[in-house]
């Protein structure tokens, strides 16, 4: 007896528990949801956001040299590819004019994104593979409608918020543990 497709998924363990709960119908949308933004909070926090956001603030007169600085940037990062990922954005974000706080919100929230895009393409093709059709379809499907209610920009202005972003261990899951704590009525 198989514990689900989830269990060799290629993804990090937080990828894992979305996708087991997007496989399992005993999981609201509301209890999937919230592991989206676990499992988001957790990949987009290995980026450098301040540093971004300190390159995104500062007064550089041209474009270029904002990129200069994010390239630079890239190169104290080699191998993370959250963090690669949050500097293309950057740049993506300065090539379109956007700079300071709305700069750095358009990236962070292009990162979120991409990431979610990303895994969720990652889970479905991985299901399509390892489980019957149906689950696959199903797991698709509570994907889908998860990530149509989830608001990336949100997020991002969640992680913005604060003068430095929290740190990614500070990111928990909420457990459920208690008779009170059981499935909303």
């Amino acid at each position: 007896m198989s514990d689900g497709p989830h269990k060799s998924l290629p993804l990090r363990p937080h990828w894992r528990t979305f996708a087991q709960r997007a496989a399992k119908a005993a999981y609201a949308l509301d209890e999937v949801r919230e592991t989206l933004a676990y499992a988001i909070k957790r990949d987009v926090l290995q980026a450098p956001i301040s540093n971004i956001r300190e390159i995104m603030d500062s007064d550089t007169l041209f474009a270029y040299m904002r990129i200069e600085k994010l390239e630079a940037l890239r190169s104290r990062h080699p191998g993370s590819a959250p963090a690669q990922l949050a500097i293309d954005c950057a740049v993506a974000a300065v090539g379109k004019g956007l700079t300071g706080q709305a700069g750095t919100h358009a990236a962070t929230t292009m990162a979120i994104e991409d990431t979610t895009r990303s895994a969720m393409r990652s889970i479905e093709e991985h299901y399509q593979r390892e489980a019957h059709p149906r689950s696959s379809r199903y797991v698709r499907e509570r994907q889908l409608a998860v990530r149509q209610q989830f608001d990336c920009g949100a997020l991002a202005s969640e992680l913005l918020s604060p003068a430095k972003p929290p740190p990614q261990r500070a990111v928990k899951l909420a457990v459920r543990d208690g008779l009170d704590q059981g499935p909303p009525r």
